[in-house]
């Protein structure tokens, strides 16, 4: 292996740590379907993954783009509690099966509430998204979303 080569796969592991441990969120196209299977909507997502990254969600954030969310990613199906704690927006949350349709939705969470919001049904995931947001997607329990990569 030339030196060169060395330096570069030195150069790479070290940013992808760096990456790793730096908490840098990864972002994600989140699609949300009509009834009959067109395109509502396209939310970029930021994954929040690890138990670091989702206790701390979108706390202290003033703001947040339109078309933007985050998308917490669990093990398994079951009833999810989340809370406002810290946080400055008002929310959405929207409770999805490990089938990625939607279960459940707590519309307009209130800025620094700590009261329990809890799914009613069971939820592998939730998105978190503006305030009003779930209505402007058409976003009601039934709901199909996909996940994609983002370019």
């Amino acid at each position: 292996m030339s030196k060169l080569t060395k330096s570069f796969l030195y150069l790479l592991t070290v940013v992808t740590i760096f990456v790793c441990l730096s908490g840098i969120a990864f972002s994600e196209t989140l699609i949300v379907y009509s009834e009959k299977g067109s395109e509502t909507c396209r939310l970029d997502v930021e994954l929040a993954v690890n138990p670091a990254d989702q206790a701390k969600g979108l706390m202290f954030r003033k703001s947040m783009d339109d078309n933007a969310g985050m998308f917490f990613i669990f093990d398994r199906d079951e009833t999810r509690h989340f809370w406002m704690r810290n946080t400055l927006i008002p929310l959405d949350m929207i409770f999805i099966d490990n089938k990625y349709i939607v279960v459940d939705i707590h519309r307009g969470a209130k800025p620094l509430d700590e009261k329990v919001i809890s799914s009613r049904k069971p939820a592998r995931y939730v998105l978190e998204v503006n305030a009003g947001k779930a209505d402007k997607c058409r976003i009601k329990p039934g709901t199909k979303v996909k996940l994609v990569k983002s370019p």
